[in-house]
């Protein structure tokens, strides 16, 4: 099996490969990684327990901004 070269790979072309690769952990850990590297990824710390609540307030800023 040859090594995917995720670095070379832009974040929706990581994330198609992951879909179609769902058991390939490099695969999901490289989707992570840019995910959180473009500035997309949204997080929610279990300590903190505002966190969830500006989780959603973000995503549906986000979804009010593609609209």
């Amino acid at each position: 099996m040859s090594q995917v070269n995720f670095a070379a790979m832009t974040l929706d072309e990581v994330k198609a490969y992951f879909l179609s690769h769902r058991d390939d952990k490099a695969a999901f850990h490289a989707y992570m990684d840019k995910l959180n590297e473009s500035g997309r990824a949204i997080l929610i710390d279990p300590a903190d327990p505002l966190s969830e609540q500006n989780a959603i307030t973000q995503m549906q800023q986000r979804l009010s901004q593609t609209t």
